[in-house]
């Protein structure tokens, strides 16, 4: 794992994780998770909140995920963040602790 700490990292079990090493370098199964906060960043309104409660950082590391998988991600990957980013946000079920 990065020196960036994930609050979630603990109790994640997801298969795409930016803070292991990079996403690109990864592979995803149909069906398997990424990471939650990955997802969040999708969503427009959940930028500031991240950033606030997570730090520039980690936000800083989502956003460069974000972009090498827009251009160069497969197609689970790109579908993936599609996805997150037309639906409601979940951070008020995550644990911030």
């Amino acid at each position: 794992m990065s020196k960036i700490n994930c609050p979630r990292y603990q109790r994640c079990s997801a298969a795409i994780c930016p803070l292991w090493r990079p996403v690109l370098a990864q592979r995803m199964l149909k069906g398997e998770r990424v990471c939650g906060v990955l997802l969040e960043y999708q969503k427009p309104q959940s930028k500031a909140f991240l950033t606030t409660h997570y730090g520039t950082e980690l936000v800083g590391v989502m956003a460069r995920a974000t972009d090498q998988i827009k251009a160069h991600g497969g197609y689970l990957l790109r579908s993936a963040l599609t996805r997150a980013a037309s639906t409601g946000t979940r951070l008020t079920l995550m644990d911030f602790g």
